[in-house]
């Protein structure tokens, strides 16, 4: 597996922050955005949503989404169970990471594409 990734970008925080906790460690490739690396050809083939994180599978497939990234490891890697271990706790984690993303990252995200140099003009 590979993880593409960017030290400065949240969203690839939340799935290193992830595999620490679990004790993973997975190949990474640093994708620089501030340089506009995500919006080249080459990545633009791996995600064309032009966004890290990706996680790339060992069939060559790719996974683009932090949660759907972070449940994939969950599966390979049981424990320590960090997205719930009955249906009830599960569904709590569920509904708490909903709940940061579309009351907290959402409006931190829109704040950095309107007021951050490298996002000038896109």
């Amino acid at each position: 597996m590979k993880f593409f990734d960017c030290k400065t970008a949240p969203s690839p925080r939340r799935v290193r922050m992830f595999m620490a906790e679990k004790g993973i460690e997975i190949e990474s490739v640093e994708v620089d955005l501030a340089a506009g690396e995500q919006l080249g050809d080459a990545f633009r083939a791996i995600n064309p949503d032009c966004v890290v994180p990706v996680l790339q599978l060992d069939d060559g497939s790719y996974l683009t989404e932090v949660v759907a990234i972070c449940q994939y490891l969950e599966e390979l890697h049981p424990e320590p169970a960090l997205l719930g271990s009955t249906p009830q706790e599960r569904a709590r984690v569920s509904m708490w990471n909903a709940k940061v993303e579309f009351q907290g990252l959402y409006a931190l995200m829109d704040a950095l594409r309107n007021f951050a140099k490298g996002f000038a003009g896109r």
